[in-house]
């Protein structure tokens, strides 16, 4: 029985091992008048098929307990991911694919509203997402969009960089 049990822990203790990163998450973009950095714990990288999601909170947004400040969140959903391999989306991809992206100011850490949110503005030129280095389940890229919130407002997402992996198991 306890042979069993120590078997058990081990595979368990193996499993979470392999789902940990040798290589530490980032991502950072100038979001309008914002420099947004998101570090390892607050990114997540989601390939589903062709389709992936990358999502990234404020650098310590997922420490216990929340932070007190602002927490701002971004988000790319899109598809013509290939696993393992660079991507690009350029404006003309994002016009007539099914690509979502959003920007949350100001997210309050236990829910509620945020103070402001943008969307993606499909028909800018400045659209851009790439997978430039794809090694094993680590992706890295750039980025570059201009989103929009409900009154017509704009910003301008520029700069944007990340390394990511899929932590799936």
């Amino acid at each position: 029985m306890k042979i069993t049990t120590a078997c058990f822990a081990l595979a368990a203790l193996a499993s979470f091992s392999a789902a940990r990163a040798s290589e530490p998450q980032t991502l950072t973009a100038q979001v309008g008048d914002i420099a947004f950095e998101s570090g390892d714990d607050e990114i997540t990288l989601v390939p589903i098929g062709d389709k992936f999601s990358l999502g990234a909170s404020t650098q310590g947004a997922a420490a216990w307990p929340p932070p007190k400040t602002r927490v701002d969140r971004l988000s790319i959903t899109c598809d013509g991911f290939t696993d393992g391999k660079p991507l690009v989306l350029d404006h003309k991809a994002f016009e007539r694919s099914v690509c979502d992206v959003r920007f949350e100011k100001g997210r309050k850490s236990m829910g509620g509203a945020p103070d402001a949110e943008y969307k993606l503005d499909k028909d800018s030129a400045d659209n851009r997402f790439e997978i430039t280095r794809a090694n094993g389940k680590v992706y890295e890229g750039t980025f570059t969009f201009r989103l929009k919130d409900d009154k017509g407002g704009a910003i301008e997402v520029k700069n944007g960089k990340f390394k990511a992996e899929d932590r799936q198991l």
